[in-house]
């Protein structure tokens, strides 16, 4: 089948961007043609998924409300005619809830929406949600929390909707023992306690939380330091907190790193902590699980369906203040039988249920019925 992948970029350091190009990567290893089209504006932020063309389009004002992808509409339709697609899959009713649908009539071919997770902070997303995701012949989503949330809109969208979870790249495993190497490079005294967490800088993310969570460590009289990885908007105003915390020797942060060095990171990590506000899915968790790291995360989105409480991690409120936080943390620093229980179940439960190859053959299964319902070629 040849999928036309309407996106407003692929950046690799998000989980939904992620997540977009190894669902078309995997679609792509199956044989499958796939042309993904995205702004020239977004050249700089844009990786390229393995066996997939880019194809690159004029496109401006694509925040609601000044278009919805209606600046972008002659580019794409000029790239779906050429390209004459079985079937479109859009990474964001969001940005093309628009033309996206328009285009599927146009072409007489199935829409696939993208819907990662429910955003109130996308101005006129409820708009959106009520207006424009009936128009999609299937919404694609990436946990039942968050089909749980789109099935709430109205039972045409929910009829349409299915959850497929996202994997974990093979990369992500426990290295080999450098013996303190990277702990000597960095400044951290053997023994001592590491906590990570990874992800883009944002309110979602929570880091004013975690910093909260270190500052009731300390009292405790405990020692430790926390590293964070990531780069976005917050990234100054986090900084600027931990000085007001007289905590600069204590936090560090590292920007975006690669997968080998985040691999390494987990490794020296007793724990993987991760107070998210929201998540459709949680890759930074099951990344960290994958490497054997226990994670601790917050009771909000799908995090509870990642991590299971008390078997893989542990599932924590953020609404009752840091110090059941600080409590998990003791317990895994303070029992080596319970942290290699809970490392060893983590990986193998990520290799069960997060898979990239899964996630491929479920998204191929759902287009193929689309098309075959649809009365498409295949």
């Amino acid at each position: 089948m040849r999928v036309l992948a309407i996106q407003t970029a692929l950046a690799i350091n998000s989980g939904g961007g992620r997540a977009d190009y190894e669902v078309l990567s995997q679609l792509a290893r199956r044989g499958h043609e796939i042309e993904a089209v995205m702004p020239y504006a977004n050249r700089s932020v844009c990786a390229s998924p393995p066996g997939v063309q880019i194809r690159w389009v004029y496109a401006r004002g694509l925040k609601f409300p000044q278009s919805l992808g209606l600046m972008a509409f002659p580019g794409l339709l000029r790239a779906a005619r050429r390209f004459r697609p079985h079937i479109i899959r859009d990474h964001s009713p969001y940005t093309y809830g628009l033309v996206s649908p328009w285009i599927g009539r146009l072409l007489d071919v199935p829409v696939v929406g993208t819907v990662y997770h429910l955003d109130k902070s996308i101005l006129g997303a409820r708009w959106v949600e009520s207006n424009l995701l009936a128009r999609y012949q299937c919404v694609l989503t990436i946990s039942k929390f968050s089909q749980m949330e789109l099935q709430q809109i109205s039972p045409s969208v929910g009829t349409r909707t299915k959850a497929i979870y996202c994997g974990v790249a093979s990369g992500f495993k426990r290295p080999e023992s450098d013996g303190g190497a990277w702990r000597k490079t960095m400044g951290i005294p053997r023994g001592v306690p590491v906590f990570s967490t990874s992800g883009v800088l944002t309110p979602r993310k929570n880091h004013t939380f975690l910093l909260d969570v270190m500052q009731a460590w300390f009292r405790e009289g405990r020692d430790g330091f926390l590293i964070i990885t990531g780069e976005g908007e917050l990234a100054d105003q986090i900084k600027n907190l931990v000085r007001v915390y007289g905590l600069t020797d204590r936090v560090f942060f590292l920007g975006y790193v690669p997968e080998n060095e985040l691999c390494r990171v987990f490794e020296t990590s007793t724990a993987f902590l991760f107070p998210s506000h929201i998540e459709g899915f949680g890759m930074a968790p099951a990344e960290a699980m994958a490497c054997g790291t226990p994670p601790i995360v917050s009771d909000r989105g799908a995090l509870p369906e990642v991590v299971r409480n008390g078997a893989t991690g542990f599932v924590i409120p953020i609404d009752q203040g840091p110090e059941p936080w600080v409590r998990a943390m003791s317990h895994l620093c303070d029992d080596l039988t319970l942290r290699r229980e809970i490392a060893a179940a983590a990986v193998a439960d990520v290799r069960e249920r997060f898979s990239w190859d899964r996630a491929g053959r479920e998204t191929e299964a759902v287009y193929l019925q689309l098309i075959s319902d649809h009365g498409g070629r295949e």
